[in-house]
């Protein structure tokens, strides 16, 4: 799952984990990134990304945040 975020999102995520009861899975929301299939656009989908329980989703919140964070301080060395 972290691979498909990072190919096709845009980092940090938008909020926290939100339960969504007609799914009854924990969404993480980001903002579409460009990717090779499809070039920039100006009105930028947003991906909800489920997940099964809300552990499993802080979880990965807590290592996509930790990347993004991870990756600007390499961009700034």
């Amino acid at each position: 799952m972290i691979d498909y975020i990072r190919e096709n999102c845009i980092l940090p995520p938008l909020s926290r984990p939100q339960y969504d009861e007609d799914s009854n899975t924990y969404d993480l929301y980001f903002e579409e990134a460009e990717t090779k299939f499809f070039g920039y656009h100006l009105d930028r989908d947003i991906i909800a990304v489920p997940f099964d329980t809300l552990e499993e989703a802080s979880e990965t919140l807590k290592k996509i945040v930790k990347l993004h964070y991870d990756e600007e301080d390499t961009k700034e060395d």
